[in-house]
Parts: C-alpha cells; structure tokens; sequence
C-alpha cells in the first residue's frame, strides 16, 4: 500500500482524499479535481497548489462561463504591467466577448467624464478608471455561481467538512468602487483577522487572491469568508450546514449547479 501511495498521481491523491463531489452535497464520487479559485483567476494560470477539491464531471464543467466572467472582471484593476500579462488580458476578453450579451454589459458607457462627476469626490480617489460599474444578469448570474462555488469550497478548507444538501451557502459581492465608497463590511472584516492566500515554497499570489475566514462555531457547521481578487471586486461568503440560517433570498444549497439557477441580488455601483 505505501508503495502504491508514492506511485499516485496528484489528481489520484486528491480524489482519494476527497472521495465525494464537495459542490453537490457529497451526495456524488468525485471524479475530477476542481482547483478553486480556478486556474484563470492566476495571472499566465500559474497557480500555487492548494484548495484542490474532489467534484463530479457535472459540477466542475458547470462552471466555465461564470469563471471566464470571473477571471476577466479581476484583470480590471490594477493594468497589467508586462507585455505577457496585457496579452492575456485581451485573450480573456475576446472569449469574454463571445457570451451573448456580455460585451454590452462589461463595456463602460462612453462618457467616462460624466460618470465620474455622478460619483460625487469619489473620481479624485481612484487610481484609475478601470472601476466596475456592471449590474447586468450574465454578470449577476456568474458571480452568483462563482461567489456560491467559492463557498463552499472555502468551507471545506477551513472546516474539513463538506457541505450537505440540508445546507446553504449565501454570498454578496463588492466592486472596486465600493472599497474606495468606504462601503465594505467592516465589522465582519474585524471578526476575520488577516488574508492568507495561496503559497508554495516562495511563489505566493497575495496580489491576485487573498481570503479572510472566521469560523465561529467549534464543530465547524458554519463559516464566512470574505475573498479579494487584486483590485477589482471582492466576494463575502455565508456557508452554513441549517439552510433557514442563510437569507432565503440570497442562498443557494449545494448541488445548485445541476439545477436551475435563481440569481440573488448583486452589489452595484451607482451609476
């Protein structure tokens, strides 16, 4: 058997580890390894290991386009600063682009000026102008099931325990504009502590994601978290095993990726 263990893949270890889909209750064998925050989050998808998580083929491709969304909406702040890092950036958007619908929504209106004096002083604040100003469904939609993803990932990371069905998980999520509003949740922020993010010997991504976690109870049945991706948006995360603890309007139950989706409310900058 020891023999056997050293001759495993990566992919093998994990899903014998995690020998049920974390995404959909537990209810399903994991056949595949789901890295979330997903690759295309990571600048070049250079990744550190970490967060791997045993999921069902259907719960890991379910996914696809909400992370496209995802990893494009990071890109926005701050610019990239190499040639590689820029290239990439117009690579996402130009499969971005392909979702119906998406390029209007993403694309600020014309007159950037105008919208900047509508932000009464914030304008001065800014570093620059790439801030998120989007509210249209394929964007609620995704950051719906990226956000919900993320929780229930981040719960069994910090728990050990996946989420059942009986379960929820609830998620609200913040623009860069917000962060300069002053209009993030400061006392659960307090309750958290410091970010950690992904580290491997000396490669760590602290400038793409980092997540602050508190889990307030000892046997581990809920936990919040509060994930920033660079600059450009940030995800707060309710995970809790008694469903009726969780804003009925704002949660979902694992499993919700093999279902049809009621897209909750999503923070928005003023227009």
């Amino acid at each position: 058997m020891g023999e056997a263990k050293r001759r495993e893949t990566f992919s093998q270890r994990i899903r014998r580890e995690q020998p049920f889909c974390i995404f959909c209750g537990g209810a399903t064998p994991s056949e595949t390894v789901e890295h979330y925050p997903p690759r295309s989050i990571f600048d070049g998808k250079h990744r550190p290991q970490g967060m791997e998580f045993g999921a069902c083929r259907e719960c890991n491709e379910a996914s696809r386009e909400a992370d496209l969304v995802a990893a494009t909406l990071s890109r926005m702040m701050p610019n990239p600063k190499t040639s590689a890092g820029r290239a990439e950036v117009k690579r996402l958007l130009h499969s971005a682009f392909r979702i119906s619908g998406f390029k209007d929504e993403f694309l600020p209106e014309r007159n950037q000026v105008a919208a900047l004096n509508r932000l009464q002083g914030i304008a001065s604040q800014l570093p620059s102008w790439n801030f998120l100003r989007i509210g249209g469904p394929i964007v609620a939609r995704s950051m719906t099931i990226f956000g919900s993803k993320l929780g229930l990932a981040l719960h069994t990371a910090t728990t050990g325990r996946i989420l059942l069905t009986s379960g929820a998980v609830a998620i609200q999520w913040y623009s860069n504009l917000q962060a300069y509003q002053d209009a993030l949740p400061k006392e659960f922020l307090a309750m958290c502590g410091p970010g950690r993010t992904l580290r491997q010997g000396n490669f760590e991504v602290g400038e793409q994601f980092s997540v602050a976690s508190v889990v307030p109870d000892e046997d581990g049945s809920m936990s919040a978290h509060f994930a920033t991706f660079r600059q450009s948006f940030a995800v707060l995360m309710f995970a809790t095993e008694k469903a009726e603890e969780a804003h009925r309007g704002w949660s979902v139950s694992p499993g919700f990726l093999k279902r049809p989706l009621t897209v909750i409310p999503v923070q928005l900058t003023p227009s």
